[in-house]
């Protein structure tokens, strides 16, 4: 496993970097990471980059969300790529708990889903990547948040141009109801939008929520259980990279993200 580690505002620790063990049905072609960054203390930085205006990449205004954006997969035929986790052969895992180096956090697939545990609420997102690097494409993953309260945070990323790089773009959900998309580059985290709230996001413990992301070129659309919630234009040059899951532990010890299914399509 891999593990990268964000110290402080002007500190950025980095480890070296180490494959997976691999069981024997492992898909050579498949690769996954793990890695954590962004601490409690590094937390800072998000809301400073957040204030700093983003001269290169402005934002649009989220969209109305209306029936005409509705039903992202229309016309795009079959998944690309999908996996029900019925084993963790796609990911490397098994159905005993792994720790992930440099943290007290684990993972592991049983009973059809990726689990990611977080024993304390220090904060920080640990993520897990998917080995396919895509372009343009929509990605969706089904969640079910156990012990998830108020601020913290889960769902997926796109773009990551490294396993154990930080960089990439966050489809943030928080326990409260609330979703935002980050950016985050080398410079450091923005966050491209107002915090919204969403009558179609269920919130609180045992949360379920099927969240995607539909990314064409610098046009980013944010999906809530099959409906439109939000866009997002942005042309830092991030055009296509790795995916997966993330977990942001803010204030609650013994919080779970369950990811149940996961898939993508490519767009024409």
């Amino acid at each position: 496993m891999k593990a990268l580690l964000v110290g402080s505002l002007l500190l950025f620790l980095q480890a070296c970097n180490f494959p997976l063990a691999q069981n024997n049905s492992f898909n050579d072609k498949v690769a996954t990471q793990a890695a954590m960054a962004f601490t409690q203390t590094a937390q800072q930085s998000q809301l400073l980059a957040t204030n700093i205006p983003a001269t290169m990449t402005p934002a649009l205004p989220t969209l109305t969300p209306t029936s005409a954006l509705d039903d992202p997969k229309a016309g795009l035929g079959n998944a690309a790529w999908q996996d029900s986790l019925t084993s963790g052969n796609s990911f490397g895992l098994g159905s005993a708990e792994e720790q992930i180096s440099g943290t007290n956090a684990t993972v592991w697939v049983k009973d059809g889903s990726f689990q990611m545990y977080r024993p304390t609420a220090s904060g920080g997102y640990i993520w897990y990547c998917a080995y396919p690097n895509i372009a343009d494409f929509y990605l969706e993953a089904k969640f079910e948040v156990q012990s998830c309260n108020g601020a913290d945070e889960y769902g997926l990323f796109i773009r990551k141009s490294d396993f154990s790089d930080k960089s990439g773009y966050y489809f943030l959900a928080t326990c409260e109801g609330k979703f935002n998309l980050m950016r985050w580059t080398e410079s450091g985290s923005t966050l491209l939008g107002d915090w919204k709230t969403s009558d179609t996001l269920a919130k609180g413990p045992d949360a379920v929520n099927t969240l995607g992301i539909r990314a064409k070129g610098n046009t980013i659309r944010l999906y809530i259980n099959d409906k439109f919630a939000a866009e997002y234009e942005d042309n830092v040059g991030m055009k296509s990279g790795y995916f997966g899951l993330f977990s942001n532990a803010k204030q609650t010890a013994g919080l779970l993200v369950k990811m149940d299914e996961i898939a993508y399509w490519n767009l024409p």
